[in-house]
């Protein structure tokens, strides 16, 4: 067993000469460079090395492995070898968060493939589908005719398609597995059940090893995380990782407002109308705004009152350029 800590980083040119021309083309319209998990995980996964990054929320670390991802299944179809057939398996223990991760793998497909259609280099289509317990059986079965190469999937629904004649034969071209936001399963029953999953698809897929990808922003500790990711290829012997460990502490400010000076003898309609024109003016003054209730009632109130706000201050701004 080696489970080592990824300690250098790379610099960015270093680690784009070994990525397809257009997809650097696009990473460098959408991005001013690269992040240090970025430059620490993306050598070890292009060595087609097992890897672990620990990384803050919005630290760049499932991009990492997104356009490790793409430029293999764009190398495949510049050979004329990506067929139909599921190359990626992407499980997500979160099934809500299923299709935002596919709204995120669309955005660089779209991106790449319009650089290339400018630059005359036609690619085929890489084809990404999310197949949970809500997916229709129709859209089952339109999967089995037009295969996936990147499935979005959940621990129950990976052990699912494993057992179903027909649709375990697509896996065995599996040759990435990424697993998100591993700390939700490292301690739990569903991680087990991901466990011989796992190990029944690298059965299958036989002798071509699957390189594996966990990632979240919340997990300790590192080494038995990583056992976990990798798995045992025998009772003592457990598989090789590299752990990325690039935890950040950010500076955080935190202030206590109150939307009236006085909460106790302030009539409650009062209170509310400051406390929703509080919000209005922090959501107005910066790019990205949290609001946690204690209920779902109550977020659903927050939101109708948001949008009555902003229509209200719509329809005066409309007022004043007519």
């Amino acid at each position: 067993m080696t489970i080592a800590f990824a300690m250098h980083e790379r610099k960015d040119e270093e680690i784009f000469s070994k990525f397809k021309p257009y997809v650097v083309e696009w990473f460098q319209q959408s991005f001013s460079s690269m992040t240090p998990p970025q430059r620490l995980a993306l050598p070890e996964i292009l060595s087609s090395k097992n890897v672990l990054i620990s990384a803050p929320t919005g630290s760049g670390k499932t991009l990492a492995a997104f356009l490790t991802l793409l430029n293999f299944l764009f190398d495949l179809g510049e050979k004329e070898e990506l067929n139909n057939e599921i190359y990626v398996v992407y499980v997500s223990p979160l099934r809500a968060l299923n299709n935002d991760i596919k709204r995120n793998l669309m955005e660089p497909l779209k991106g790449i493939r319009k650089i290339t259609e400018e630059i005359g280099i036609e690619l085929p289509e890489v084809r990404v589908a999310v197949r949970t317990g809500d997916t229709p059986q129709s859209e089952r079965s339109k999967m089995l005719r037009k295969t996936p190469h990147i499935l979005i999937t959940t621990p129950e629904t990976i052990a699912i398609v494993l057992s179903a004649p027909k649709f375990r034969e697509k896996l065995r071209s599996v040759r990435f597995v990424v697993v998100d936001e591993i700390h939700e399963l490292a301690d739990s029953k569903r991680g087990v059940h991901l466990s011989l999953s796992l190990e029944r698809l690298q059965d299958l897929v036989g002798d071509n090893k699957i390189v594996k990808i966990g990632c979240s922003a919340t997990q300790a500790p590192l080494e038995e995380i990583s056992k976990f990711l990798v798995g045992f290829e025998n009772e003592e012997r457990c598989r090789d990782c590299v752990i990325v460990d690039a935890s950040m502490i950010k500076h955080t400010e935190i202030t206590v407002q109150t939307p009236v000076k006085d909460l106790i003898y302030t009539p409650e309609e009062n209170v509310s109308h400051a406390l929703y024109m509080n919000l209005d003016e922090l959501i107005t003054d910066h790019v990205t705004t949290l609001v946690f209730t204690n209920t779902r009632s109550g977020t659903e109130r927050v939101v109708f009152h948001l949008q009555t706000i902003l229509v209200r201050i719509t329809l005066l701004y409309l007022e004043n350029i007519v």
